[in-house]
């Protein structure tokens, strides 16, 4: 069974507020689930409904979940007035909010900088490909959207759990600490014109509508942009991230 005041608890991690308050954060759904317990997060308890019990997905993750992990049976109408999604997979669990790196020069390699980025798909989508391109760091302009708002979690499919995140982070710390800081800018110099030293970097991605800040544009080295091939007047934010964050891990200066 499961009290009123746990469900209110779990209805408030939606919230930035009721995450804060409560100290976790609620993740949605089998694939995201198996993720977690696969990179060994600190998944605290797993709800899920009968349906989603008798189900091979279960089975899939039965063997991975610690021995300390409850797992509770729920009505399918409680998931759903829990979820964010329209049509809970019938499995979501909660995770202990993650410490922030707290010093910038802890991260010792490459970083991407998100900076007022706003919009939670673009964030989940950019931790996603940093994942998918081994950068194991991303930090945070204070102005950010929640990195673990449950929009931007579904997003990131994962890759919480496989990256450093500092959050309310200062750029001017990288400067600071020797990194070459690169910002993505539509009328910046090609990126193959770009020859990095071997010198660790900073990819700084900046806002959908306004682009990289004015506070943050002075600590900027190189400007990079995507040339274009074809039309459009420009591409998000998530997308140009990803291949420049593919243009930088695969080409050797």
């Amino acid at each position: 069974m499961i009290s009123n005041r746990e469900i209110k608890t779990l209805m408030s991690l939606s919230t930035k507020k009721g995450r804060k308050e409560s100290g976790k954060y609620l993740i949605e759904g089998f694939r995201i689930t198996r993720s977690a317990l696969r990179n060994k997060a600190p998944v605290l308890k797993i709800y899920i409904t009968d349906k989603f019990k008798s189900s091979n997905d279960f089975q899939q993750i039965f063997s991975l979940i610690p021995k300390k992990v409850d797992v509770i049976v729920l009505e399918e109408k409680i998931i759903k007035s829990i979820c964010q999604t329209l049509h809970p997979s019938g499995v979501f669990a909660t995770c202990l909010l993650k410490n922030d790196i707290k010093k910038t020069k802890l991260i010792i390699d490459n970083c991407i900088y998100l900076d007022e980025v706003s919009d939670p798909g673009n964030l989940g989508t950019i931790l996603r490909s940093a994942a998918w391109f081994g950068i194991k760091n991303v930090a945070l302009s204070p102005k950010c959207v929640d990195v673990f708002n449950p929009k931007v979690v579904r997003s990131g499919m994962g890759a919480h759990f496989m990256l450093n995140i500092l959050r309310n982070s200062d750029l001017h710390e990288f400067q600071k600490n020797n990194f070459c800081i690169l910002g993505a800018d539509q009328n910046g110099p090609p990126m193959y014109d770009f020859y990095n030293n071997n010198k660790k970097w900073v990819l700084v991605i900046g806002s959908e509508g306004h682009g990289i800040s004015e506070t943050n544009k002075k600590f900027i080295d190189h400007f990079l942009s995507i040339p274009s091939t074809g039309s459009g007047d420009s591409l998000n934010a998530s997308i140009a991230g990803s291949i420049l964050m593919h243009h930088l891990i695969n080409t050797k200066n």
